[in-house]
């Protein structure tokens, strides 16, 4: 089983969106979901889950939609995790012995470092992976 469902995935590529989009004014939901794929149903509430975290805004009426309330830098993978996924772990169960929670805490922990990165550095890492496609091609 993935440790992180689809919502938390989607809500990621919807911020990218957003945030290509922010850059010149708010993206409408039609629009994150074409570009993306995603339902605008299941968007809907990707993107109010954002809201409430105060990652993201938005305008209503013409010219209207959202936008991103930092900027990458400012926004980590585990901000949009941890407001789509509500708490990521690698196992909810109670375990009783001591040595076996205390090792998936530690994982845990890793998992969230991992995940503490600005979105910024995902957008550094396609613009290298883009300059080696160029050179191969």
């Amino acid at each position: 089983m993935a440790l992180l469902t689809t919502k938390g995935i989607y809500g990621l590529m919807a911020i990218f969106e957003i945030a290509k989009a922010s850059e010149i004014s708010p993206i409408s939901i039609k629009e994150i979901s074409d570009k993306t794929g995603i339902s605008k149903g299941y968007l809907e509430q990707i993107l109010n889950d954002l809201r409430n975290s105060a990652l993201i805004s938005s305008l209503k009426g013409k010219g209207g939609g959202y936008f991103l309330k930092k900027s990458l830098d400012e926004i980590t993978f585990f901000e949009i995790f941890n407001a789509l996924e509500k708490d990521i772990k690698i196992t909810n169960l109670n375990i009783k012995d001591s040595a076996i929670m205390s090792f998936f805490n530690e994982c845990d922990e890793e998992i969230k470092k991992i995940l503490d990165e600005p979105l910024s550095q995902i957008l550094k890492q396609k613009q290298k992976d883009e300059k080696y496609l160029n050179f191969v091609i």
